[in-house]
């Protein structure tokens, strides 16, 4: 009997970022590791991916309601109609809210932080407000829980009482292993695509307070002017987010010579930006794992990040953690910089990284 998997595509949609690229890694090992399964992706509105194989569906709403309602709350008012027709054994939540399903439907959910109960003030006032109504009752009555790192998995415990069933943490793909000289030329040209020079120190994130960006661009400016950072660059890689109107009025005040905002970048020149990057720095708040930190370690870059748990669960033992204030960011700049060496070798090969393939298969034991 065709074991049949409803997924939530919402973080499909658009741009994929952190949440999307750890769903869609997923869904094509998935595609290897149940051979045998039939999959439904279900979103609000059309994705531009193609389906992985013939085995894949990509359900859209095409109803007029669509268009007035917040992606939780078409979650929880529109994506179970969609569902229903599929008659699914399993529906993987993997933005962690949930669909109303009929009651022989399994739900398997991944939590990816708690931003909520941590950092309540950085998010949106709706997604906010949709966390404190359904997170702890989605989480709850699952099937089965997972999380994205072992720190997450253990504020959920500490926050609500659940014990997570896996971790299924991210992981890296070829593109972001450290490269070799015959990918010089390319990596060369990317660079001159996106009008960057060296030497550059890179940032990236979606613009929004969590991220802490707004420090980090006013302590980079700080140390130029002091005369630190004499010939450097400030490359932010990263698209417009939520609550970041005085992040955006801050950029606009800098000059070239001081910061260069990409806006969004596809992956496939992330690797360029990583390797050349004479430090990358990650001073978020709050993280609940940190899959730049991972690719930017892989591409044997020297990361500066904010010591927690899950981001040194993303870091390992060879970068530099900070606090995330004007002087723990400059420290950590300036303790980079006195390490880097172009032949000193920070990633040691993939061994070293978690994979793709192995976390999907922690993952399918829960949808199977």
């Amino acid at each position: 009997m065709t074991l049949r998997i409803g997924i939530d595509g919402r973080s499909l949609e658009n741009n994929i970022t952190g949440v999307g690229r750890y769903v869609w890694e997923l869904c094509q090992e998935l595609e290897k590791t149940i051979p045998d399964a039939k999959f439904f992706v279900y979103s609000q509105w059309p994705l531009s991916l193609k389906p992985i194989s013939e085995r894949w569906s990509h359900i859209h709403d095409t109803s007029n309601m669509r268009k007035y309602m917040k992606s939780i709350v078409w979650q929880k008012l529109r994506a179970g109609k969609l569902c229903k027709k599929d008659n699914l054994d399993v529906y993987w939540a993997g933005s962690t809210f949930t669909p109303r399903l009929n009651g022989k439907t399994r739900i398997v959910v991944t939590v990816h932080d708690l931003n909520h109960l941590i950092a309540p003030k950085t998010m949106p006032f709706a997604t906010y407000w949709a966390h404190k109504l359904f997170f702890r009752h989605d989480v709850l009555s699952a099937s089965a829980v997972s999380t994205n790192s072992y720190g997450t998995a253990k504020r959920l415990f500490d926050a609500i009482g659940r014990k997570v069933d896996a971790v299924v943490t991210p992981a890296v793909s070829e593109l972001f292993y450290s490269q070799g000289k015959d990918t010089d030329s390319n990596m060369n040209e990317t660079l001159r695509v996106l009008k960057i020079t060296k030497p550059y120190i890179l940032a990236l994130g979606t613009w929004e307070p969590r991220k802490n960006l707004a420090l980090l661009i006013q302590t980079f400016t700080s140390m130029k002017a002091d005369g630190l950072l004499s010939e450097m660059q400030l490359v932010l890689a990263g698209g417009r987010g939520w609550k970041d109107e005085n992040l955006a009025k801050l950029i606009d005040t800098q000059t070239a010579d001081d910061l260069l905002p990409l806006g969004y970048v596809n992956d496939s020149d992330l690797p360029a930006l990583y390797k050349n990057a004479e430090c990358f720095v990650f001073p978020s708040f709050y993280e609940g794992y940190g899959i730049p930190v991972l690719e930017a370690r892989a591409s044997n870059t020297i990361v500066v990040t904010t010591d927690i748990p899950e981001l040194r669960e993303a870091g390992g033992k060879n970068s530099i953690y900070i606090q995330p204030t004007e002087i723990g960011i400059k420290n950590g700049i300036l303790a980079s910089l006195k390490i880097r060496d172009p032949n000193l070798t920070l990633a040691s090969g993939s061994e070293e990284f978690p994979k793709w393939s192995t976390e999907a298969k922690k993952l399918a034991l829960l949808l199977c």
